[in-house]
C-alpha cells in the first residue's frame, strides 16, 4: 500500500504585496501583512526605529515601533532624552500624549482611504461582480451600482468586449481569463489593504473611547 506524504512549502514571512509580486498570489488570513501609512519625517529622526518597523499589524494594530516613535515625536524636543527610557519600554507617556497620537493615526489612516481611487464598498461589488463574470447581464448590472466605473470599462475595452457575445468569448479565452485572474487578485489585495486602515481607525476608537472616560 503506497505511502501518502504531506508536502508543506514554507513562503517565510511575506506580506500579501510581497507574495503577490513574487508569488503571484495571497493569503485570506496573513498575519505576516502590514500596512505603511505616511508619516510626518520629523517622526523617522526622533527615534532610533527602523522605518520597516513603523507599520499596522493586519489585525489594525499600530506596531510595537510605531507607537513608540509617535509617542516620542509627539513629546516636546527638550524633554525626550527624560522619557526615552518609558517609550522604549512600551509605556504610555500620559494620557494626553496617547490621546494625541491615537487621533493622529487614526486621522492619517481615514485621508489614506479618503484619497484612494475606490473605496471598499466598491471593491467589494467589483469582486461581487467578476464572480459572477460568467453572466455578461449579472456582470454589468453589478457593476452599474459602481461609482467609479472608469476602471471596468478600460478592461472590458482592452479585451474589446462589447456585448454579450464577445464577453463570452472572453470567458473562453484561456488568455483573458488569465487577465481577469490577475486583475481580481489586485482587487483582493486592495481590499485587504483598506480593511486593514478601516479596522485600525476602529481600534483608535476604541482606544480614545477608554482613554476619554
Amino acid at each position: 500500500m503506497p505511502y501518502l506524504h504531506q508536502v508543506l512549502l514554507c513562503y517565510g514571512t511575506y506580506t500579501n504585496l510581497e507574495l503577490l509580486e513574487h508569488y503571484g498570489f495571497l493569503l485570506q488570513e496573513n498575519p505576516n501583512d502590514k500596512v505603511f501609512i505616511p508619516l510626518d519625517p520629523a517622526v523617522y529622526f526622533s527615534t532610533s526605529w527602523s522605518r520597516e518597523s513603523l507599520y499596522i499589524h493586519h489585525n489594525g494594530k499600530p506596531s510595537f515601533a510605531l507607537l513608540a516613535a509617535l509617542r516620542l515625536w509627539a513629546t516636546p524636543q527638550n524633554k525626550r532624552k527624560s522619557v526615552g527610557h518609558l517609550v522604549y519600554s512600551g509605556s504610555q507617556l500620559s494620557a494626553d500624549n496617547e490621546i494625541f497620537i491615537t487621533k493622529w493615526i487614526s486621522k492619517t489612516c481615514a485621508t489614506v482611504l479618503k484619497n484612494l481611487p475606490t473605496s471598499i464598498d466598491e471593491d467589494t461589488l467589483l469582486l461581487n461582480a467578476m464572480d459572477s463574470s460568467q453572466d455578461f447581464f449579472t456582470f454589468m448590472e453589478i457593476t452599474k451600482l459602481m461609482p467609479s466605473r472608469d476602471e471596468i470599462f478600460a478592461f472590458l475595452e482592452a479585451h474589446n468586449m462589447k456585448d454579450a457575445h464577445s464577453f463570452t468569448d472572453m470567458i473562453l479565452s484561456r488568455k483573458a481569463r488569465r487577465s481577469m485572474d490577475r486583475w481580481k487578485v489586485a482587487v483582493q489585495w486592495r481590499l485587504k489593504y483598506k480593511k486593514v486602515l478601516f479596522d485600525c481607525i476602529s481600534y483608535c476608537n476604541e482606544i480614545l473611547d477608554s482613554l476619554m472616560k
